[in-house]
């Protein structure tokens, strides 16, 4: 069982990947990846699998061989955008079989129906319009990169189910009970009777219900301690079901604005943070660069230097050099005028 090298969590936990760390071959889960800052190798996706399989044209080749490269854009992110959408989204690090929930021995049901049915790989492979290599990584038990487009693929083909059915929750549903703990089906109101109503016992009963519903939705906070089952039915009327419906309406609309200005507010702050990094690097780089030309116009004025201090020394070494020849030669001259001199006393 493979296990990761820094946490020490086994494969049946998380995912592992498989990474070239100090030299060696280890497997180590996302979030040691992460933070370690260690680049890990993923497999190809079903995509990527297609695209090799893809016979590449006469202008595909000439942009090869010309050098021509599309441009890609690079996936940057920040460690710790990575591990908070880790932490929100734990489902990220389970393993590929049980995040998507596949029945045991998954790859058998495959190959027993494709074989029962008659298809090869390359025929069931060209039927679903995936490549040959992502069929035989998922009979092998091998998922690809986002294998749930083909495990989707294989199930609508197949017509068979190779995910496990989870069971449906049921939701608890609000009853309402009377005094002896039996569920009521409806609400029970009082009957009206047909004798005439007076003004002031009208009037009476309308500032009672005013008073009731001051005392129950007075304000959102006080509505949670609200508990329809601590009062008595009779009382409790459709319409103040409907009133009590429309304060939790209320209240979820107030709590998911608060939720949207917190989300905002953390964007904001990774922006402020992202701007600031940015600001960082641009500065650092223009150091850099007013280092560099500091650097060569020091090197520059100090080839000049030195250039200049050849030139005089040449200069003085031709200088001596001439000033030697010339008296050479005046010398040789006098001993030429000598030697005449002495050849005509000798003739005389």
């Amino acid at each position: 069982m493979r296990i990761c090298e820094i946490c020490k969590v086994t494969e049946e936990e998380v995912r592992l990947f498989d990474a070239i760390y100090e030299g060696m071959m280890n497997t180590f889960c996302e979030r040691c990846s992460i933070i370690e800052n260690i680049p890990i190798i993923r497999k190809p996706n079903a995509e990527q699998l297609r695209n090799t399989e893809k016979v590449t044209t006469v202008s595909d080749r000439m942009n090869r061989l010309s050098g021509i490269k599309g441009h890609k854009s690079k996936e940057t992110f920040f460690i710790e955008d990575r591990l908070k959408e880790l932490e929100d989204h734990p489902e990220m690090e389970l393993p590929e079989v049980e995040k998507l929930n596949l029945v045991d021995n998954f790859h058998w049901d495959i190959i027993k129906t494709r074989r029962r049915i008659g298809l090869t790989k390359e025929q069931l492979a060209q039927s679903i319009g995936e490549s040959l290599l992502a069929i035989d990584m998922i009979e092998k038990k091998k998922l690809p990169e986002n294998g749930e487009i083909l495990i989707r693929k294989l199930e609508q083909y197949f017509q068979i189910k190779l995910r496990k059915i989870e069971e449906s929750k049921e939701e608890d549903k609000p009853v309402l009970l009377d005094e002896s703990g039996r569920e009521l089906e409806v609400i029970p109101e009082e009957e009206i009777e047909s004798t005439p109503i007076e003004k002031n016992e009208l009037e009476a009963e309308e500032n009672e219900g005013k008073k009731i519903n001051l005392t129950e939705y007075d304000e959102l906070g006080n509505l949670r301690d609200f508990n329809i089952k601590s009062h008595d039915l009779e009382k409790v009327s459709i319409g103040d079901l409907q009133k009590l419906h429309r304060k939790k309406v209320e209240v979820t609309k107030v709590e998911k604005i608060e939720e949207q200005k917190k989300i905002e507010e953390r964007r904001r702050f990774l922006h402020a943070l992202r701007e600031r990094d940015r600001i960082k690097l641009e500065s650092k780089k223009r150091q850099e660069l007013a280092e560099k030309k500091r650097i060569e116009e020091e090197r520059s004025r100090l080839l000049e230097r030195r250039n200049e201090e050849l030139n005089k020394k040449k200069e003085q070494d031709y200088k001596e050099i001439d000033k030697y020849l010339g008296g050479s030669e005046l010398l040789e001259s006098s001993n030429n005028a000598n030697q005449e001199n002495s050849k005509e006393k000798f003739d005389d």
